[in-house]
């Protein structure tokens, strides 16, 4: 994939979503850009958001004009000119774009690790948990969610989405919702129980 493409449809758990060749870039340093045809700015200035197994951190959001974007603009992502920029990101919502039509520019660098969020009590990760259990169409699914990954580390997710009877990609959506919270982490194959993870599971065995 071009590195503009990084303006594509992205999951719920972050904003950034780039193919392994991307990420090396990105990762290196050498692709800062990306362009997104947004209604609104889905992304923060000086927050982090997963990329690969680090996080790009934004460190600015701009609005532009359809009939502002530059060639030079292109070529920092990659491409040509200006109108291939323009009809990559026409492409990925194959939406109708005129010279008046706003996109927005994000810049950001990349982190190896992720900033780390301040960590929740374990009372609380019980009412969140709670939470996503009472929400589910399924029924409760966090604890056992949890106690996959704690006995099944770097096991592919589509194996363990099997062993809960579940598809694929609603399975990786719920782990991202354990993410979230801190209690899971990414590997280059499937998952792990993070620190605060084994011992939320930890205090219930007590």
């Amino acid at each position: 994939m071009n590195t503009a493409r990084t303006g594509s449809r992205l999951p719920p758990e972050g904003f950034f979503l780039f193919t392994a060749a991307d990420i090396e870039r990105v990762a290196a340093g050498k692709l800062t850009v990306t362009w997104r045809l947004w209604k609104y700015a889905h992304v923060k200035v000086g927050r982090a958001y997963p990329a690969g197994h680090g996080a790009v951190v934004i460190e600015e959001v701009r609005r532009v004009r359809v009939a502002d974007v530059t060639d030079a603009d292109a070529k920092q992502v990659g491409l040509p000119d200006a109108r291939s920029l323009i009809e990559l990101v026409r492409g990925h919502k194959r939406a109708a774009i005129g010279r008046d039509t706003v996109l927005h520019r994000v810049r950001f660098h990349y982190v190896a690790e992720p900033p780390k969020r301040p960590e929740l009590p374990l009372s609380e990760i019980a009412k969140r948990l709670a939470r996503l259990d009472a929400a589910s169409e399924r029924g409760p699914w966090t604890l056992a969610a949890l106690r996959l990954i704690e006995e099944n580390r770097a096991v592919v997710a589509r194996l363990l989405a099997a062993e809960m009877g579940l598809p694929t990609l609603d399975f990786k959506a719920r782990v991202r919702k354990l993410k979230t919270l801190g209690l899971t982490g990414s590997l280059p194959v499937g998952y792990e129980v993070s620190e605060l993870g084994q011992t939320y599971l930890d205090s219930l065995r007590e």
